[in-house]
């Protein structure tokens, strides 16, 4: 199956923030994983940096890695939101892979989004318990896109 998978959030945040989660080794641990990364040890693609000047124009991280495979994240900031602002996260993964993969990826990538919003919010990933903290969530995002890639 070809194609890409395209997951959007809006994060109640401003995107200086959520960037650094995004690009920050040990923020990363928080929400990714201790081993994985989207700026170390890969191949980084591009990395255009957010510009306080032109919100609009998005901060994007695209890498191509052992363990994520090719991943892009582009985050704009909007106006509004609690502190003044929020992030526009968009996060864009090709899925040339098996059709039988596609939901198992998809319910990855959103779990790992759900994570980094914990981690914005001061509760990083206790990785010890990640089935007890996040398998219920992971569980469910698995049954919708199942069901969303269904024929």
């Amino acid at each position: 199956m070809n194609g890409v998978a395209r997951l959007e959030r809006v994060i109640d945040l401003p995107r200086s923030i959520v960037w650094e989660a995004i690009v920050d080794p040990i923020l990363m641990e928080g929400w990714l994983h201790p081993d994985a990364s989207l700026v170390e040890g890969v191949e980084l693609l591009e990395r255009r940096v957010p510009s306080p000047e032109e919100p609009a124009v998005p901060a994007i991280v695209e890498s191509d890695g052992p363990r994520l495979g090719h991943v892009r994240v582009e985050l704009t900031e909007a106006s509004g939101g609690s502190r003044g602002g929020v992030t526009e996260l968009v996060l864009s993964v090709p899925q040339h892979i098996d059709s039988r993969f596609r939901a198992p990826l998809i319910a990855g990538w959103q779990t790992r989004l759900d994570q980094l919003e914990e981690l914005l919010r001061g509760h990083p990933v206790d990785w010890e318990h990640w089935e007890r903290d996040h398998g219920a969530g992971y569980e469910q995002h698995l049954l919708r896109a199942a069901t969303v890639a269904s024929p």
